[in-house]
């Protein structure tokens, strides 16, 4: 089956990559590793639901300039599920990563995340005592006080676990959240297939599907961006609907001057399946400005 996948996936998916595990709060945390150790390190945040591996082919992609760790935030891919969730601790198991990796010891890392990762970027960059390269949030719609949110397209997991007979019927089942068209379904089947688990003579996603009742994500404060003293970028897909014109203007005129906001053509909500080459392209542009 990969024998027909773009070369580019193919070489990705190739490169060497370590799994690591850290204690964070009393739980496991799960995370990826990539690249060469003295070169300035570089955490990737997955969204909500989600997991590491929405990163596997984009990682390889930032391996000239930095080193990777994806992570899996608790909740969900394969990091402990927690009985209790906070921004501020997802804050935390992101640094912890870091300072694991050992980014701290060659620099200043830099935190980027898509969509609700975006955000725990944030928190990460607010509560971190060490200083920061820089946080890159990834279609994370920042909203005015004034927007009207039963306009809102949620973006979390919404739907209450439970055991598909057989592995074929669930990965059958598994759908982008938001909804949207992906052209490359190679990386939605990929994607698809590490978010499931065995479980009770069947199969299951492995997100907890408690994390936003936990969270009270509707009521976080998301504005927590524009008050970090590194540096910010924005990344955005052109066809979002998360990324609406009023949104975009809001971020604007909040974000400090100077700060890059780079518009990926073609591309959705999930600009990792949309455009993973383009969204690598242009991590590495604002990225390698903070180093």
């Amino acid at each position: 089956m990969l024998d027909s996948h773009p070369d580019w996936f193919k070489e990705a998916l190739s490169v060497n990559k370590e799994q690591r595990r850290i204690e964070v709060e009393g739980n496991f945390i799960s995370y990826q590793h990539w690249g060469d150790e003295t070169k300035p390190g570089m955490v990737l945040v997955h969204g909500s639901g989600s997991h590491s591996h929405w990163w596997d082919f984009i990682a390889p992609l930032l391996l000239d300039n930095f080193q990777i760790s994806a992570i899996d935030l608790s909740g969900m891919g394969d990091s402990d599920h927690r009985d209790d969730y906070s921004p501020e601790l997802y804050g935390k198991e992101i640094l912890s990563v870091a300072e694991d990796s050992g980014f701290f010891s060659v620099g200043e890392p830099i935190i980027c995340g898509h969509s609700m990762g975006g955000f725990m970027s944030a928190y990460a960059g607010l509560v971190s005592d060490k200083k920061l390269g820089g946080v890159i949030m990834v279609d994370s719609p920042i909203r005015p006080p004034t927007y009207d949110y039963s306009t809102h397209v949620r973006s979390g997991p919404i739907r209450r676990i439970k055991t598909y007979p057989d592995r074929e019927s669930i990965l059958e089942r598994f759908r982008l959240t938001p909804e949207q068209e992906c052209a490359n379904e190679y990386l939605v089947r990929y994607i698809a297939e590490w978010s499931i688990k065995e479980a009770d003579n069947g199969y299951q996603w492995k997100f907890d599907d408690t994390i936003f009742d936990k969270l009270g994500f509707s009521h976080m404060q998301k504005n927590q961006a524009f008050e970090l003293e590194c540096e910010l970028g924005i990344i955005y897909g052109t066809e979002s609907n998360m990324m609406t014109e009023e949104i975009l203007g809001f971020i604007k005129d909040n974000v400090p001057d100077g700060t890059p906001m780079i518009a990926i053509e073609k591309a959705a909500h999930h600009i990792l399946l949309d455009q993973p080459l383009e969204l690598a392209a242009a991590i590495k542009n604002i990225a390698k400005k903070w180093v």
